[in-house]
């Protein structure tokens, strides 16, 4: 048996998590920029609002229901996610990290066990520890766990555990589920499954596997053989090893001159590089682009990107950001009205990597040496105490997020005062 243990209303439920006067009322969560709706809490949804729905649009319906809105606040949700997980590995032992707020967990070894009441315990304590309300889904494969999860939230939202356990169950599960809702099942993938009279999840684990690989793809028969309960898609224990690191996000207002574009360039590719080192990685590449506004129909469209290769492989944030900036001398143009900037680190290695070259001095160890020094004094008094010049400090650039949310549980300043 597999599980998935997936946070419910993520982002809001982190907020919820760290202020009392929450309760009960509605919350979204903003996009970058504050732009549009990426989280709803229950209340929210109850109140018609829908995913990616511009803010503007809403605003007289936040003021009418008291809905509290917040900037995305990712520092605050990755650290919740790692307390979460960490919970989550002291009740079960192998466990697949799948996404930020989802884990797969291996049910085996339950035979002298009552598995329901295990399980029911440990969501009880995960939501309890953490703050966060989770459900569990468990069946005998990845895709009907997942359908399994659907359930629990949606009927037996207080329980917060579905177990599909009998064929009665999948059978029943099936037939409740729309094919655009299976997991793995895409928009264009559901509108050619509904042309050949495939409506339901039920219908979809009907078909001939072969059929479906004939005329689908290997993926979908993989679901058709999971949907039938034959488990095809294995719990990644060993998480692959990363091929890149990449960071992006919109500026808060249009920039057009190179100094402010390349300062948030050279902050982005710090931040990646801090990625870079907690991971044990260098990096052999960088890829650099910009991007105007896609969605003006009246704006000048521009979207160039460069790759280029590190003299060697490296961690060494001062080297990477020269390269970076380097790299968008070579892409920039005056004239548009550029809406965001990102840098990508590529040929991951290990970090114990020693290519050399030929016309580079090895300064590698000089390198390391003041590298952790700085990440080190980073740790005690806060990011960017020590920071490259190009990183600047005005920041006009920074993306708007006038309804952040504190750092709760990293920040120092920002931990909860109990008067």
């Amino acid at each position: 048996m597999i599980g998935i243990i997936d946070c419910n209303n993520f982002y809001a439920s982190c907020e919820r998590n760290f202020d009392s006067s929450l309760k009960g009322l509605p919350v979204v969560v903003f996009s970058n920029n504050d732009g549009a709706i990426i989280a709803r809490s229950e209340e929210a949804k109850v109140l018609g609002i829908d995913m990616a729905v511009p803010i503007f649009e809403i605003k007289r319906l936040m003021k009418q229901h008291n809905i509290r809105g917040f900037s995305s606040n990712y520092t605050l949700y990755g650290d919740m996610s790692k307390r979460i997980k960490s919970i989550i590995r002291g009740f079960f032992k192998d466990v697949e990290d799948y996404s930020i707020d989802e884990s797969f967990v291996s049910c085996k070894g339950f035979i002298y066990r009552n598995l329901f009441n295990y399980v029911k315990d440990a969501r009880d304590k995960i939501s309890h520890w953490s703050g966060v309300p989770v459900s569990i889904g468990i069946a005998e494969t990845k895709t009907l766990a997942k359908l399994a999860n659907r359930i629990a939230k949606k009927k037996y939202r207080e329980i917060g555990v579905y177990i599909i356990d009998t064929e009665e169950k999948r059978v029943a599960a099936l037939k409740a589920t729309n094919v655009n809702d299976v997991w793995g099942v895409g928009g264009r993938i559901t509108a050619k499954l509904n042309k050949k009279g495939i409506v339901t999840a039920y219908d979809l684990s009907l078909i001939d596997p072969a059929w479906a690989k004939a005329n689908f793809s290997v993926v979908l028969q993989r679901t058709v053989y999971e949907l039938q309960g034959l488990s095809c898609i294995p719990l990644e224990l060993i998480q692959p090893d990363k091929q890149n690191i990449a960071s992006q996000k919109s500026f808060g207002i249009y920039q057009t001159e190179f100094e402010p574009i390349a300062e948030a360039l050279a902050n982005y590719t710090a931040r990646v590089a801090e990625k870079l080192r907690k991971q044990n990685f260098v990096a052999g590449g960088i890829r650099v682009w910009l991007g105007t506004n896609n969605f003006s129909k009246t704006d000048a469209q521009y979207f160039p990107e460069i790759t280029t290769v590190c003299d060697v492989p490296t961690d060494y944030t001062p080297y990477l950001i020269k390269r970076a900036v380097e790299g968008l001398k070579v892409i920039y143009r005056k004239g548009y009205l550029y809406k965001r900037v990102g840098v990508m680190l590529t040929d991951l290695r290990d970090n114990s990597d020693g290519t050399q070259n030929l016309f580079h001095a090895n300064a590698r160890n000089k390198e390391i040496e003041i590298i952790k020094k700085v990440d080190k004094i980073n740790r005690l008094n806060g990011r960017d105490t020590v920071r490259s010049a190009q990183q600047g400090f005005l920041r006009e650039w920074k993306m708007k997020q006038e309804h952040l949310s504190p750092k709760y549980t990293t920040r120092l300043q920002d931990i909860i005062t109990i008067k």
